[in-house]
């Protein structure tokens, strides 16, 4: 088994000790998770649902960096607006530095998934960059094995479904960005990606507990419950 160490920078992410580079964003796992592991293509029925759900992904991961917060009246509150040195996620704090006024998540949801497909791509080519896939024509072929871990013949995505997996079905120890993945999929009514029909209802009810339990501490958790709550209601828009 492969151990993790902590990023003293970001506490909230973590390193593989062999690859120290290897380290994704939320909206590069959300999107990773929704290539077909054989075809190497975008699950069709995805597409959709994914738009509202990277626009949550990348207010999550600034969320996670201490970027904006949730305050008391439900509307995005950005404290930190310093650059992190990723283009997707630095192009959505000029996005939120340009605004005038602070505005509901839903608004920022809405406006950040206006831009989707530019992201994507960005994302797919931060993806490459990291060694998970190459890119032929428009097939994504995975990469084995995975730069997290060169010890398994395994491909990124399998070793993210299998931790994920085991957070939910079999309580499996997490940090606080595997539990905001969670969310993120359930939210945009994706839990199919990494789990079976019969076991999502009993994912979506540890999703809830964890979530339920550390929000009463954690402001960050707090900030992911409205992004959670932002991105469901467009879904059900849709």
């Amino acid at each position: 088994m492969v151990l993790f160490e902590y990023n003293e920078a970001n506490p909230n992410q973590f390193i593989h000790p062999e690859r120290t580079h290897a380290m994704f964003t939320l909206p590069e796992e959300l999107l990773l998770l929704s290539i077909h592991e054989a075809k190497g293509t975008f699950f069709g029925s995805a597409l959709e649902r994914l738009k509202p759900g990277l626009a949550g992904a990348i207010l999550a991961e600034l969320a996670l960096a201490g970027k904006v917060q949730a305050p008391h009246n439900h509307r995005l509150l950005l404290i930190n607006g310093s650059p992190l040195q990723d283009e997707v996620l630095d192009k959505a704090l000029n996005t939120l530095n340009g605004s005038e006024k602070e505005r509901k998540f839903g608004y920022w949801i809405s406006t950040l998934s206006q831009k989707t497909e530019k992201t994507q791509g960005k994302i797919v080519e931060s993806l490459i960059q990291k060694g998970v896939f190459t890119q032929d024509d428009d097939r994504l072929a995975w990469t084995v094995p995975s730069p997290v871990q060169s010890d398994a013949k395994a491909s990124t995505k399998y070793l993210l479904t299998r931790r994920l997996r085991g957070i939910a079905l079999a309580q499996e120890e997490f940090q606080t960005r595997d539990l905001v993945l969670l969310s993120l999929l359930r939210a945009c009514d994706l839990l199919e990606l990494v789990f079976l029909r019969d076991e999502c209802k009993l994912a979506s009810h540890y999703i809830n507990e964890q979530l339920f339990s550390q929000a009463i501490t954690d402001p960050v958790i707090q900030t992911v419950q409205e992004i959670e709550a932002a991105i469901a209601a467009v879904v059900e828009e849709d």
